[in-house]
């Protein structure tokens, strides 16, 4: 009798894990994302919770930041090649209000972007501008573009989409 049960357990959780990737490729062939990041408050202003596999690391002043939980997009009407949301973002909070955020956006017809990164507390990095490579958008590296005074410091990193790239119109 043990033996059936557990049969029926993990044919039960294997029909639920296919029927949850049926629905997000379901949802993304629709057109719509395959998550939908969540929004909530956090020190009473807006937050949007991001999600997907996406991540990326930040190499800066001899640390190394890892960055999870985003979701790749191009956008035909925006004109990007990429834009990519991770961790957590807090609108209105100096510092992210503690929480982990990085952004990448590349432009069409370009080798070059923007960058911006909150971790700890403290915003590593402003919209700065860089220089990619690799397979956009699917993943690549980039690196600061200018650095020193009145730019800030160097840095370099990657991002992996890990398979999933939405198609936005």
């Amino acid at each position: 009798m043990k033996y059936v049960l557990i049969v029926v357990v993990v044919v039960g959780i294997s029909a639920t894990v296919a029927a949850a990737a049926a629905t997000a490729a379901s949802d993304a062939s629709r057109g719509g994302p395959p998550c939908k990041q969540k929004v909530i408050k956090i020190q009473g202003h807006p937050a949007a919770v991001n999600c997907g596999p996406a991540t990326a690391t930040l190499h800066l002043g001899g640390k190394t930041y890892t960055f999870r939980n985003g979701l790749c997009e191009q956008s035909k009407s925006a004109g990007s090649k990429l834009s990519l949301d991770l961790g957590t973002t807090v609108i209105g909070v100096n510092g992210n209000a503690g929480h982990p955020h990085f952004s990448i956006d590349v432009v069409k017809n370009a080798p070059s972007g923007s960058v911006g990164a909150d971790y700890g507390g403290k915003t590593l990095i402003d919209d700065a501008l860089v220089t990619v490579a690799g397979k956009v958008p699917a993943g690549g590296t980039f690196k600061s573009k200018f650095s020193g005074p009145g730019f800030g410091p160097s840095f370099t990193g990657s991002w992996n989409c890990h398979g999933v790239v939405w198609r936005s119109s």
